[in-house]
């Protein structure tokens, strides 16, 4: 059986996203096609778009067989940690056996010597992002300028290929291409056995933000189609907004879109304002530090800015220096929001980062997929919530725990923004909606 596992956070999901799909499938051979997605909270430290069940309907919609979570203590993480985290899911799976990801770049190989470099971590590669970070610089910037060094260096001791500066400049300045390195890198620590397999990314660039009109042969990026929706305030513009994405999305994706967008609001960092201004007024700057991502010095920062708060996001652009990116900052206003701390990762990282495998949703003629599943995965398989405390250790519960406040939370603010929890039509349906992540149900297609 040939499982090949995409890494993906679909918000939303996009022709580019479908065309992956069906690459892996016609191109890889893939007899079944498992989806690791985050849950309602992504990488970029904000609150996914839609819900994640969803965007797991969508991803089913356009070809995926089964898609599974990733806790949100890993898809609210650092590319590094988000990327071992998806890893480590296709693993304890047991029948995942490649991994297709997409890059800018299409050099498997330079991006694997890159990878392996990183993974090994050479000494004098340690030393000069040790020196660079305290000169000032954010860790990406740090990173780019020691791997810089050590391959003007290698190539001086041992003849070989020099790795450019323009070129390496250039494939680290994709947050794409970070996220491959990281997969690779993940792959090498791990020794694992799973195959990995680069599609070089076509079409818009990963933050444009406009979406190209009649070309639907170019992909626009997810941050085109979330500026699209935005475009002129909630619910404005819907007709000619849901016009211009008939070129971005896929027709079954487009209409799931569409017909939640009749019920309920999409939501976005600042819908969350309110919530981190108490927060963060009722917090000590010890209390901040303990915060995932923190530390001692960015709590006092906090603290120091809060007579300036208006909003998440102007809080988060305020905040913003030299050393610390804007998407590491919003990470961090995140995890105070769900009171994600460093010992949390301390307890997800024993547990190799995860406990269990919690199915969004699968498609009927996936069983043979969910029967290998059952029989192979190395750790708990979890249909229901409800499930999850007779079969999680108390770690890998708190774990657990971190997602059903998350998605508790998720649920409450998309009600608070609409004013109600579903609109009279479907009421009259009786489609009553889930009070609590205990009573939402996998999605389920032919």
């Amino acid at each position: 059986m040939n499982v090949i596992g995409i890494i993906a956070e679909y918000n939303p999901f996009h022709n580019g996203h479908a065309y992956q799909i069906a690459h892996v499938r016609k191109n890889l051979h893939a007899d079944y096609i498992v989806v690791a997605t985050s849950g309602d909270y992504v990488q970029r430290g904000e609150p996914a778009l839609l819900d994640k069940y969803t965007r797991a309907r969508m991803a089913l919609s356009s070809g995926a067989d089964v898609v599974l979570e990733l806790p949100v203590l890993w898809s609210t993480a650092s590319a590094e940690l988000f990327a071992d985290a998806g890893i480590s899911l296709f693993e304890k799976t047991g029948c995942v056996n490649g991994i297709c990801f997409g890059a800018e770049s299409g050099d498997l190989a330079l991006l694997r010597r890159i990878a392996d470099v990183l993974a090994d971590e050479p000494a004098d590669l340690k030393a000069s992002l040790k020196h660079n970070l305290k000169s000032g610089n954010t860790f990406p910037k740090a990173r780019e300028a020691a791997l810089l060094s050590y391959f003007a260096d290698a190539a001086d001791q041992d003849g070989a290929l020099p790795v450019s500066t323009e070129t390496l400049s250039s494939l680290l300045a994709s947050p794409n291409n970070i996220l491959a390195l990281e997969y690779l890198k993940s792959l090498r620590r791990r020794a694992s056995s799973i195959t990995p397999y680069l599609l070089k990314r076509e079409g818009a660039a990963y933050h444009e933000t406009s979406i190209r009109s009649g070309a639907s042969e170019v992909p626009a990026s997810a941050s085109a189609i979330r500026h699209t929706l935005f475009a002129g305030g909630a619910g404005a513009s819907e007709d000619s907004a849901d016009g211009i994405l008939h070129h971005a999305m896929p027709q079954e994706a487009l209409s799931i879109l569409q017909d939640y967008r009749a019920d309920f609001p999409l939501l976005c960092a600042d819908d969350f304002s309110s919530i981190l201004g108490y927060l963060l007024l009722s917090s000590s700057a010890s209390q901040l530090a303990r915060t995932a991502d923190s530390s001692p010095e960015f709590a006092n920062r906090m603290r120091n800015q809060l007579p300036y708060y208006t909003s998440f996001s102007s809080f988060a652009s305020r905040l913003k220096s030299k050393e610390m990116t804007l998407t590491r900052i919003n990470r961090i206003l995140l995890h105070s929001i769900l009171d994600i701390t460093s010992s949390d990762y301390a307890c997800g990282n024993a547990l190799d980062k995860i406990p269990y495998l919690r199915i969004l949703g699968f498609r009927k003629s996936a069983a043979p997929l969910l029967a290998a599943l059952k029989a192979s995965a190395a750790v708990p398989l979890i249909t229901r919530p409800s499930q999850a405390p007779k079969l999680l250790s108390p770690d890998a519960m708190q774990v657990f725990e971190h997602d059903v406040f998350a998605g508790n939370l998720y649920l409450q603010m998309r009600n608070q923004k609409g004013g109600t929890p579903l609109r009279a039509a479907r009421m009259q349906e009786h489609d009553v909606p889930p009070a609590s992540e205990y009573q939402r149900q996998i999605v389920i297609l032919p």
